[in-house]
């Protein structure tokens, strides 16, 4: 069964360094979360896969409405009412620590 896609209309913005390590880290000011990864694609990738688990631990907990409203985002599409299979898509921008634009999905 394909999942529901639910687009969140929201713009969450994310700072993000290449460390002396050689991972990447991004950090989320607005929703207190730092991520790391070893590639960059890794990092994009981890972001949307810890937007949608906090968004569905939302649903879950019935605390999702707030939460969108707390923030001016909004669903694009309604929201079903059984948590189960749902997938959201949220969109972010990853920019430089140093302010320096990288990339937008």
């Amino acid at each position: 069964m394909m999942p529901v896609i639910i687009q969140i209309n929201a713009n969450v913005n994310w700072r993000f360094t290449h460390a002396r390590s050689g991972k990447y880290v991004a950090i989320c000011d607005p929703l207190k979360l730092t991520l790391q990864a070893d590639t960059f694609y890794d990092l994009m990738e981890d972001i949307a896969i810890s937007l949608d688990a906090l968004l569905k631990d939302l649903l879950g907990d019935n605390e999702l409405d707030r939460f969108l409203r707390e923030r001016g985002w909004t669903a694009l599409s309604p929201i079903p009412a059984r948590p189960k299979n749902v997938r959201f898509d949220v969109p972010f921008e990853l920019v430089r620590a140093r302010g320096q634009q990288a990339e937008l999905r």
